[in-house]
């Protein structure tokens, strides 16, 4: 039985442990008032928050190097929890009962989350920002993808514990020249995989900016990030299902909230390069509807700028793209524009004029 165990760890190739590469999963966290406001009577924030630190916990204790960020969105701004850049926060948070990471990750968060909401309250006592305000999905968004580049891109301190940990398996039983050998392919083979996921419970798909969105979703494909939406609330986001379906995501509107935790463990808890291999819940009913870059309205039929691909209900008075100000040609502006003639078919009549005459 020993020949067989050290014949197994000897013989391990670095293909089959090059799937343990780090993981980086970008939590972020709608706390809409009026979202929130229409599921009291069905789970509270608190509730939500703490589901997903147990989901967060869950996916730091795959692998000691997979790292976790954590972003707030209210109407007016948004925010980073965790990572803190305050380090007396990080450190202060140790504790003897509980691993050391899951103490920081979980306590930064929930006084974090509870500074930032007690600002946003702040904010709606104010009548100037309230009627100013919209949703900043996007924004945060595009602070989880600046946050994903960085990290897959400068910090390169993320693979050092996973890729020593694989250099000194394969080393132990070889020469020097071997060793170095491996251990430089074991740097070269660990890369990190990144996901986002996003918890919203707004029902008002007017709010969110759907050029900001797209440049999102956009960017999200050149990262090869895969943005996950966890839908609250009555009514489906066609903006936000074309996020996640753009992205090769999943969008998943739950009917019952108290069964979230549930739902982030089976759904959501699947690397995106393992879904392929795994049924999960699909949307196949996507809402790919557009909106007008003038009105912010969603809209059936429009124009399109030829130049930044720019949506709009109507041609502007100025002749010029609102987007990047491309001068439109006028003829085609007068064929767009012109009201619809019925054609006649001079031919046919001649032709009915002439049996006319035959006949007569």
């Amino acid at each position: 039985m020993e020949a067989i165990t050290e014949r197994i760890f000897t013989e391990t190739s670095l293909e089959s442990t090059s799937n343990d590469d780090p993981s980086l999963l970008t939590i972020i966290l709608d706390v809409s008032p009026k979202g929130w406001f229409n599921l009291r009577n069905q789970i509270t924030l608190q509730d939500i928050t703490k589901s997903l630190l147990v989901f967060v916990n869950s996916h730091l204790s795959i692998n000691n190097s997979n790292q976790v960020a954590f972003i707030a969105s209210s109407p007016y701004k948004s925010k980073f929890l965790y990572p803190n850049p305050n380090p007396q926060i990080i450190n202060s948070k140790i504790s003897q009962g509980m691993y050391r990471q899951f103490k920081n990750v979980d306590d930064v968060v929930l006084d974090e989350l509870n500074k930032f909401i007690e600002e946003t309250s702040e904010n709606l006592q104010d009548e100037s920002k309230t009627k100013k305000a919209s949703s900043t999905i996007t924004g945060a968004i595009s602070m989880a993808l600046t946050y994903t580049n960085r990290m897959l891109t400068l910090d390169q301190s993320i693979n050092t514990t996973t890729a020593s940990a694989i250099s000194t398996s394969s080393t132990s039983n070889s020469s020097n020249q071997t060793n170095s050998s491996s251990a430089t392919t074991a740097q070269s083979t660990v890369s990190m995989k990144s996901r986002i996921l996003i918890i919203s419970s707004n029902d008002n798909d007017d709010l969110l900016n759907y050029i900001p969105l797209m440049n999102c979703i956009f960017t999200a494909q050149k990262l090869k990030v895969s943005l996950d939406i966890l839908k609250l609330g009555n009514r489906d986001s066609s903006y936000l299902q074309q996020a996640s379906d753009a992205t090769n995501g999943i969008y998943l509107k739950i009917q019952d909230p108290n069964g979230i935790i549930q739902v982030l463990s089976t759904a959501f808890f699947v690397e995106p390069n393992l879904r392929p291999y795994i049924i999960l819940p699909t949307n196949s009913q996507v809402n790919y509807k557009a909106s007008c870059f003038l009105t912010k309205k969603p809209v059936d039929l429009g124009y399109v700028c030829s130049i930044c691909l720019c949506i709009m209900s109507y041609i502007p008075k100025e002749n010029k793209c609102p987007a990047c100000s491309s001068e439109f040609d006028e003829k085609i502006i007068k064929q767009l524009t012109k009201d619809p003639q019925v054609v006649v078919n001079k031919k046919k009549r001649k032709l009915e004029n002439g049996n006319d005459n035959n006949e007569s």
